[in-house]
């Protein structure tokens, strides 16, 4: 039993599924995490792996762990993934709102190493350009082709109220 959680760069996608994982006893797994080793925790982006490579790692850990809640922008991680899916979640947040977050999380992250002058400014400079040159149905377009039910929710509300909404589905399966 596979759950995908989806959407844009700062909708809530770990924080809702790392809760939804713990609540479900299901193991979570975030991209961000199989594309960035921290290797160098001075440098927490540093050296990322290839996609081939994360879907290797991923395809390892859905085949040791059939049961997962795996957080990422979109699913195109393969087709083994897909075939591992019961539903997939697409949390949705207004643009505005998803740029501060990330913009937030950049400065809890870094701090002073993002502003103007600092070692990680230009490379966050150009995160921030990429989140937001995304259009907005870069996933729900991908979504289109997936042949699974999806589960659409607010990532403005409580992630605990977010939970509970999806734990309803699964209480129906």
């Amino acid at each position: 039993m596979g759950i995908l959680i989806c959407g844009l760069n700062g909708v809530g996608k770990s924080t809702i599924g790392k809760k939804l994982a713990e609540r479900l006893s299901y193991c979570f797994i975030d991209n961000e995490d199989l594309y960035f080793p921290k290797d160098d925790k001075s440098y927490m982006f540093a050296n990322p792996r290839s996609k081939d490579e994360v879907i290797q790692i991923l395809e390892e850990k859905i085949e040791e762990d059939d049961k997962f809640v795996f957080a990422a922008v979109k699913g195109d991680y393969g087709d083994k993934l897909l075939t591992k899916l019961d539903y997939v979640i697409l949390v949705e947040v207004p643009k505005e709102t998803r740029m501060e977050r990330v913009k937030e999380r950049s400065d809890q992250k870094f701090g002073d190493r993002i502003l103007a002058g600092g070692d990680l400014s230009d490379r966050e400079n150009s995160w921030f350009a990429k989140v937001n040159s995304r259009p907005e149905d870069f996933v729900t377009s991908w979504l289109e082709n997936i042949d699974c039910p999806i589960i659409r929710i607010d990532g403005m509300k409580p992630v605990e109220e977010n939970v509970e909404y999806i734990l309803s589905f699964q209480d129906c399966k």
